[in-house]
């Protein structure tokens, strides 16, 4: 084992994966799906419940995590590679938090799936992605694609939908390869006794389409599987767009039996990952690291994995999608076992690493704030609701904003009806109440909080002038006190 010197600025391990919902956690109650390694990552730290993307696509929220601000703050308004890539070089003038790490004496490593700028993994001392597994696999002399063995195959192909068996031996899966580099990094940055180091760890997985390593392909029964009750969502007064999403990503046809296939895949594709995520944070902690290493662990998005007979993300905002996990482990400063029930965003989590690392100044310009109060159950002013956005997919701009509190949520699609949810009587979305009568004053309020959101944070449609054609907008969120 290496000598290792405890710091006064603690490591930071960021740790997360890509499109994994809230619920595929047990902690987080999950009643088939088993993650024990994150259980008992959340039952020596913080579990939060009310965590929420910043908006449901891959590169916005990755460049979110980067910079703490909203995707209409950074620019990075959709994938970096829609639209023929218009987007991708809008980071540039950004400043990110492995610069800021790096400028201030930290080891700064990134490791799995990048999907941003190229120009920016210039911040990090070693940047390990795609190109250096599939130079891995060539060295074993393993002739494998994602896009051709996977993709083709498993999305589009003739054994759609979207799920099946790895060709790839469990230690030859691309995640494994992700974590072994990681543990790689841990140790090498380990070594230098004088500076802490900064890890972001980044998984393929689960994403679609769900193609899982053996034993976890098999692992749950798709008959466990239980039919969700917004499945049957009939489309009641809904935007026209998502029943279009059925069609656009070829699950319209599919059947409940179908569909249990499918989910049941995914929980393996959880499950293995909750096994090599283990078997990082056991190396961490072997390693006699753990005292001085803040672990945390997110996702970027959600996935609607059946919901509403809806796939993958898109032109919605329905929790599956929004609602993700986060857990932060800080030994000797957090208090182990926590729940924290606050609002938390993924604009939050740039402030919140500057902030452990002690470089949270006011120069620094955030959408978000630190949740470090928060672990250290301080008694801190915070909102009582989350805000979030979407600005399209591959080949469709298409605006939406979100505003959410314990009971109530509310969507604004300009293009089409709006959508207002009380998700104490109906948590599966299922009855949008935007034209009851007796929901007139719940309107007015959260109207009232996504033109506070939108001023605060300049988003464009939420300005005086975009707003002047609006006049009911703006004269119910203004003469009415809020609801409770």
């Amino acid at each position: 084992m290496a000598n290792y010197r405890v710091r006064d600025l603690p490591n930071i391990l960021f740790i997360f994966t890509d499109q994994q919902r809230y619920d595929s956690l047990s902690c987080n109650g999950a009643p088939v799906c088993k993650t024990p390694n994150l259980d008992k990552l959340a039952s020596e730290g913080v579990r939060f419940s009310y965590a929420y993307t910043c908006t449901s696509l891959c590169s916005p929220t990755r460049a979110t995590f980067l910079t703490g601000l909203y995707p209409h703050n950074h620019g990075l308004l959709t994938n970096i590679d829609n639209f023929n890539g218009v987007f991708k070089d809008v980071l540039r003038d950004k400043v990110t938090v492995p610069e800021l790490l790096k400028g201030a004496g930290y080891q700064v490593g990134y490791v799995g799936k990048w999907h941003l700028d190229e120009h920016k993994k210039k911040a990090f001392h070693d940047w390990i992605s795609y190109d250096s597994y599939y130079n891995y696999l060539k060295q074993k002399g393993i002739d494998w694609d994602m896009a051709r063995d996977e993709v083709q195959k498993f999305e589009f192909g003739p054994e759609a939908p979207f799920c099946g068996t790895s060709e790839l031996d469990l230690e030859d899966n691309m995640d494994v390869f992700f974590a072994n580099k990681t543990i790689e990094l841990i140790d090498k940055y380990g070594e230098d006794r004088k500076r802490p180091f900064f890890i972001m760890c980044s998984f393929h997985g689960p994403h679609f389409p769900y193609v899982v390593p053996r034993p976890f392909d098999t692992l749950y029964d798709p008959s466990q599987v239980k039919r969700p009750q917004n499945f049957d969502d009939p489309y009641i007064n809904k935007p026209k767009i998502h029943l279009k999403e059925r069609w656009r990503w070829n699950c319209g046809h599919l059947t409940w039996p179908m569909w249990q296939n499918v989910i049941a895949h995914y929980w393996g594709y959880c499950s293995f990952l909750d096994e090599i995520i283990g078997r990082l944070v056991n190396h961490l902690d072997s390693e006699g690291l753990k005292g001085e290493t803040v672990v945390i662990f997110t996702a970027d998005h959600g996935d609607l994995l059946g919901n509403h007979r809806l796939f993958n993300k898109g032109f919605n905002m329905y929790e599956e999608a929004y609602h993700v996990p986060l857990i932060v482990r800080w030994p000797h400063k957090v208090q182990p076992g926590q729940e924290c029930d606050a609002f938390v965003n993924a604009v939050d989590i740039a402030p919140t690493l500057l902030d452990i690392a002690g470089l949270l100044h006011d120069n620094h310009d955030f959408d978000g704030q630190s949740i470090v109060p928060l672990l250290e159950r301080r008694d801190v002013e915070w909102p009582d609701d989350v805000f979030s956005e979407f600005h399209g997919y591959e080949t469709t701009l298409y605006s939406q904003r979100m505003v959410r509190t314990k009971r109530w949520k509310y969507v604004y699609n300009p293009p089409d009806v709006d959508e207002l949810y009380d998700l104490e009587s109906d948590p599966g979305e299922v009855m949008n109440r935007i034209d009851d009568p007796g929901c007139e004053h719940v309107l007015r309020e959260m109207r009232e909080r996504m033109f506070q959101w939108m001023q605060r944070t300049n988003d464009p449609i939420g300005s005086e002038t975009t707003w002047q054609g609006n006049w009911y907008f703006l004269s119910l969120s203004r003469r009415h006190k809020r609801a409770d």
